[in-house]
C-alpha cells in the first residue's frame, strides 16, 4: 500500500484543486490511501464528503508554524506515509521541511506559469511535476533542475464532458434552434481578457451570433458595463457560475479563451472533449491544448481573433472538421486514464 499526504494551504476551488480532486478519486484504493491537509475554511474541506480521501485540518498559512510541523511530522510516521505531494508556496515549504525529518519522498505539483519566486522549494522536492512543457520549459529558465522535472498533462472526465449529452441551452435562453452559441467559461477576472473579446465580438457583423459568458468573479461589474456601453445585452448574455458546465459546453458552436496567461487551459480540453471547435490565445500552455488547424485556432492579438472568428463563422465545413477531430485530440493526450496512467507510475518509481 503506498500512502499519501496531499497538502493543499489554498481555500479556494479552482483548476487546480479540481485536477487534484480528480486524481486522488481515480486512485486504486487497493494500493493506494489518501490523506489531505487542508485548511479549515477552505472549500476542499467543505467538498470532504466528495473526495476518496481523509481530510485533515491544519494551520498551513504561515511556512514558520513551528506546531504544524510537528504535527504534519507525526502524521506522516504514524501513518508511514509515502510521499507528499505540494501544491502552493506555502504548503510546499511545509511539506519539504517534514520531509527532510522523515522518509517520505516529497513531489511539488506546478499548476500555474506565473512568475516563482526562486527554484529552492522546486529543487528541495525529489520531484516536480509540471502541467504543460511550457511550464516546465519555464521552471528550468528560472534554475530548477531538470532532472527533478517531469510533465504529466491535467486529465480530463471524458465521459462527463462527453457530446452525446443532451440538454438544450437555447431552450433555456430562449433562443431560436439556429442561433449560433460561441462562449467562454472563466473566471471573471483581468487576465482573462473578457472585455478585449467583448469588443472584438462587437466587430462581427453577423445578428445570428450570441456570446455565451459563463462564470463569476472580481470583473463582473466592469464586465456588465462593457457589454451595456456597446449596447449588446442582446448578443452579450452573462450566464454567472454554473457548477452543470458539461451540460452546456456541447451546446456551444465555438469556445473561446481569450487569457493573457495560462499554464495549459483546462476549460479548452474540456470543450474539445464536447466536440467542440476552439480558439485560444497563442501564450503559455495553451498551443499544447488544442491542435492549431486541427480543433481550432491559435490567436496571437485580438485582431487575428477577429478574422478568426469570422472564417468559421463563414466556414461550416471548417467547423465541422475541427468538431470531428476535437474529441479524439482529448483523448489521445489529455484523458483522465492518461493522467492516472503517468501519476502511478511515478508514485511507484518513488517508492521503490
Amino acid at each position: 500500500m503506498i500512502k499519501i499526504l496531499e497538502m493543499e494551504s489554498s481555500r479556494g476551488w479552482g483548476g487546480q484543486e479540481k485536477r487534484t480532486v480528480r486524481l486522488v478519486n481515480n486512485l486504486d484504493k487497493n494500493e493506494f490511501e489518501v490523506f489531505w491537509a487542508v485548511e479549515k475554511d477552505s472549500i476542499l474541506f467543505e467538498k470532504k464528503n466528495e473526495i476518496n480521501a481523509t481530510l485533515l485540518t491544519f494551520k498551513l498559512n504561515k511556512i514558520y508554524n513551528i506546531f504544524t510541523i510537528f504535527k504534519l511530522i507525526k502524521l506522516v510516521n504514524t501513518e508511514n506515509i509515502n510521499i507528499i505531494s505540494t501544491h502552493s508556496g506555502k504548503d510546499s515549504w511545509i511539506g519539504n521541511i517534514v520531509g527532510l525529518f522523515t522518509k517520505a519522498k516529497v513531489v511539488r505539483v506546478r499548476h500555474l506559469i506565473l512568475p516563482i519566486k526562486g527554484p529552492y522549494s522546486y529543487n528541495l522536492a525529489n520531484k516536480v511535476v509540471t502541467v504543460s512543457n511550457q511550464v516546465k520549459e519555464y521552471l528550468i529558465s528560472q534554475g530548477v533542475r531538470k532532472d527533478k522535472l517531469i510533465n504529466i498533462y491535467t486529465g480530463i472526465d471524458t465521459n462527463r464532458f462527453n457530446p452525446n449529452i443532451k440538454y438544450d441551452l437555447r431552450k433555456e435562453l430562449k433562443l431560436s434552434e439556429n442561433v449560433i452559441l460561441i462562449g467562454i467559461v472563466a473566471v471573471l477576472r483581468g487576465a482573462k481578457q473578457h472585455i478585449k473579446l467583448i469588443e472584438t465580438f462587437s466587430k462581427i457583423n453577423n445578428d445570428n451570433v450570441k456570446l455565451l459568458i459563463i462564470g463569476d468573479g472580481p470583473m463582473k461589474e466592469e464586465i456588465e458595463k462593457s457589454i451595456s456601453n456597446k449596447n449588446l445585452e442582446d448578443k452579450v448574455l452573462m450566464l454567472g457560475h454554473r457548477e452543470d458546465v458539461n451540460l452546456l459546453l456541447p451546446n456551444l458552436d465555438i469556445f473561446c479563451l481569450t487569457s493573457r496567461h495560462e499554464a495549459l487551459g483546462t476549460s479548452l480540453l474540456e470543450a474539445q472533449s464536447c466536440g467542440v471547435p476552439v480558439i485560444g490565445s497563442n501564450v503559455g500552455g495553451i498551443p499544447e491544448a488544442l491542435s492549431d488547424g486541427q480543433t481550432g485556432y491559435l490567436f496571437d492579438d485580438f485582431d487575428d481573433l477577429e478574422i478568426k472568428l469570422n472564417e468559421l463563422l463563414k466556414n461550416k465545413e471548417k467547423l465541422q472538421e475541427f468538431k470531428n477531430n476535437s474529441r479524439k485530440f482529448v483523448l489521445e493526450k489529455f484523458s483522465v486514464e492518461k493522467m492516472m496512467k503517468d501519476t502511478k507510475k511515478l508514485y511507484r518509481e518513488l517508492c521503490l
